[in-house]
């Protein structure tokens, strides 16, 4: 019976939410905070079983690049924290509105980054936009 339960579980998981796969037009996606939680001192991330909590000041570095998922690139940011780090990428509910805070937050990061990185397609193109001085 558990090894039936197992086959089942695994044929029904229960599908993430995604920008991709949102019924949302365009602009209800980029206008949206999605999972985000933001305040004056750092934003949480509180998505499906996570919940991270950030403030600014403790942010020493953000890494922005294009992932190659064979058919399609997917862009993620690596968010340093000290020692500790962790990834999202553009289809995380809210990612529009963290690519603006973050550049409100953090005025050295190039306003045009997000858009230099698709360019060319399927290349990494490994960007550090953020470096705590």
């Amino acid at each position: 019976m558990n090894k039936l339960k197992r086959i089942i579980s695994k044929l029904f998981t229960k599908k993430h939410s995604t920008n991709l796969n949102s019924s949302k037009s365009f602009d209800e996606i980029y206008n949206d905070l999605g999972c985000f939680k933001y305040d004056e001192n750092g934003f949480k991330i509180i998505y499906e079983e996570t919940n991270i909590a950030v403030k600014w000041e403790e942010i020493t570095q953000l890494n922005a690049y294009k992932k190659d998922l064979i058919a399609i690139d997917r862009i993620e940011m690596e968010i340093v924290c000290g020692e500790k780090y962790f990834v999202i990428s553009e289809e995380l509910p809210g990612w529009f509105e963290f690519v603006i805070k973050t550049k409100e937050v953090f005025p050295t990061i190039p306003k045009d980054w997000d858009l230099n990185i698709i360019h060319p397609a399927f290349q990494t193109n490994f960007t550090t936009i953020y470096t705590k001085p």
